[in-house]
């Protein structure tokens, strides 16, 4: 498991966007593993170290948040007008990107991630019974997508990727069921996109309520696009859930 997070641990320290999506996609795998298979170790082991992995998901978050809103804000439609704004919230964001870059090179350097890695030193083992922990993972999933009534909140939306990811990586574990475990990937993707939008929106009212006043015209305009594309990706994830839901995914598990 070590080896996973030391192949990207070069790019990272570029701050390299790709390399940080990739790193977090790692980690979370990684997390999902020990959930599944924590009846092959140490219960306090597997809680301890799926915290430090959660920590370190965070850190690499905070980068790929960073980037995601340099390149939405960047991409949006303005009026020419706007862009010294545009340039000044751009700066704004290339800052807390830095700052977000310098946290995770300062962690990546520390004790306590060398310890996280060392532990990861051990080899996985496969947990026993894996349709009956897929099939458990897909009820409790199903319950909680089945639950939502509009544009999930921050907790429900916490609660669902943790679900997916479980689910998907549960599924990986399983020859037949590989094809399910990428649709679930594609609906994870959409899930971080709807956390990108509601992203957006926070960083700009938090922007609006500490900024120049000369700020607040451009970041209206860019929170009204935000709440658009959220409700735009909320769609997509109901779309892409429609596809992981259909029977045929999960002939397999008899369910």
């Amino acid at each position: 498991m070590a080896e996973t997070l030391r192949e990207g641990e070069r790019r990272l320290r570029e701050a390299d966007s790709a390399a940080a999506r990739i790193a977090r996609n790692a980690v979370r795998g990684l997390r999902a593993r020990l959930v599944l298979a924590g009846d092959q170790f140490d219960p306090d082991w597997v809680w301890l170290l799926r915290r430090e992995l959660r920590f370190l998901e965070q850190a690499i978050g905070d980068l790929v948040d960073a980037h995601a809103l340099v390149s939405w804000v960047g991409r949006q439609d303005l009026d020419r007008r706007d862009e010294p704004t545009r340039a000044e919230l751009l700066g704004e964001l290339a800052r807390e990107r830095s700052r977000a870059h310098r946290r995770l090179v300062a962690l990546l350097d520390s004790a306590r991630y060398e310890r996280m890695v060392r532990d990861l030193g051990r080899p996985y083992l496969r947990p026993g019974h894996v349709t009956k922990l897929v099939g458990k993972e897909w009820r409790a999933l199903r319950s909680l997508v089945g639950a939502q009534d509009g544009i999930p909140g921050d907790q429900d939306r916490h609660r669902l990727a943790t679900r997916i990811d479980r689910l998907r990586h549960g599924a990986d574990l399983h020859r037949a069921g590989r094809g399910w475990a990428k649709e679930l990937g594609e609906l994870r993707d959409r899930l971080d996109g709807l956390q990108e939008a509601s992203l957006a929106q926070g960083w700009l009212r938090h922007t609006t309520e500490v900024s120049a006043l000369h700020w607040d015209l451009v970041a209206g305009q860019l929170l009204e696009r935000a709440r658009g594309l959220e409700a735009e990706r909320w769609q997509g994830f109901c779309e892409r859930w429609v596809r992981c839901a259909d029977k045929s995914q999960r002939a397999w598990l008899r369910c």
